[in-house]
């Protein structure tokens, strides 16, 4: 058996004191050992966190990509009806108003969630939180880098931080992964055709319906990107569909995190209600850039799965990156012992 050293006061069922002893000297059990081992190999939290750099680089990727990137320059089949769409007047949901819902909202309800738990879902384990607070168990707290400065912060600001910064980053690298295909594909929209025409100029290029054109010059295009009129670029940047991928990547997020915050709660069916709103208005959002004429349906299939996929690795990254002290970490303490605790 191991002797440790420690200011962490554990229940009488991971420790067994002996009498030359300090009051501060354990002997931990194999379950309690096993468990902070488990803690300490999946948990490097005590390094300082530097996101600042990586949100950087993938700000200045997303702006190359952007604006000084042109697209692949793809050709057209005249007979391809699919690109001959009407120029869109409006749009069912303006990039405000997915920026609001695919962003914005998951983190109100991160920061809500993580308010009420603090709150209200104390419940029946207020005895066990007390009595680790009282005992002055170890308190673990997080150091966040910034700048050439380090600052310790508590536990649930740690949570919440990790959250949101993750979230925040899952959203930047979902936004840069799209461009990258948007620029790499180069797909004409359904209204490429009217668009880049304006007029029925096209029937100069279009001879018969059988013609491949690639030698075509769009209104308001020129040699400089930056100064491009009328989507010249942008009509040549249809998959993946960003509204897609962003509305997947931010509400499927949402999602996974309701449910593993709610999931052991006993309130019903909200979570499951709540998840299945979040991916029926994820879906709604992508159903309206098809029938809007901006995207095809593959293009928004496509950015689904890319926001999904992006979801579903930063909430398992995310998960990794916790870490529990006094009542989440008190699952050593198990409920059996909640009656040694009340005495």
């Amino acid at each position: 058996m191991t002797e440790l050293k420690s200011r962490t006061r554990l229940p009488e069922k991971y420790k067994k004191l002996d009498s030359d002893m300090d009051d501060n000297e354990v002997y931990l059990t194999n379950d309690a050992k096993r468990h902070l081992a488990h803690v300490e190999r999946h948990s490097n939290r005590m390094k300082p966190i530097s996101a600042i750099k990586i949100l950087f680089d993938i700000a200045l990727s997303w702006l190359l990509l952007k604006y000084l990137i042109k697209p692949v320059r793809r050709g057209f089949l005249c007979s391809n009806l699919n690109l001959y769409h009407p120029q869109p007047v409006q749009k069912v949901i303006p990039t405000w108003l997915l920026f609001v819902l695919a962003v914005i909202l998951p983190i109100f309800v991160v920061r809500i969630v993580r308010l009420f738990i603090l709150l209200f879902i104390i419940g029946s384990e207020f005895v066990r939180w007390y009595y680790i607070i009282r005992t002055k168990a170890a308190r673990v707290v997080y150091r966040i880098k910034f700048r050439k400065t380090t600052y310790n912060i508590p536990e649930w600001v740690g949570n919440l931080y990790i959250i949101i910064g993750v979230f925040i980053f899952a959203a930047c690298a979902n936004s840069f992964l799209t461009n990258v295909g948007k620029v790499s594909a180069g797909r004409l929209r359904p209204h490429f055709i009217p668009s880049c025409f304006h007029t029925n100029n096209y029937t100069l290029y279009c001879r018969t319906p059988n013609d491949w054109i690639t030698n075509y010059t769009c209104v308001g295009e020129s040699s400089d990107i930056i100064k491009e009129k009328d989507g010249a670029n942008d009509i040549r940047q249809s998959f993946p569909s960003g509204h897609a991928s962003t509305a997947f990547c931010g509400l499927i997020f949402l999602a996974l995190y309701i449910y593993k915050v709610w999931c052991w709660r006993n309130i019903g069916m909200f979570p499951c209600v709540a998840q299945v709103g979040c991916a029926a208005l994820a879906a709604y959002i992508g159903i309206t850039r098809v029938t809007d004429h901006r995207h095809h349906p593959t293009d928004v299939l496509g950015g689904s799965i890319l926001g999904t996929v992006v979801a579903i690795i930063a909430f398992r990254y995310m998960v990794g990156q916790f870490k529990y002290s006094t009542l989440e970490q008190g699952e050593i303490i198990s409920r059996a012992d909640e009656s040694d605790i009340q005495k």
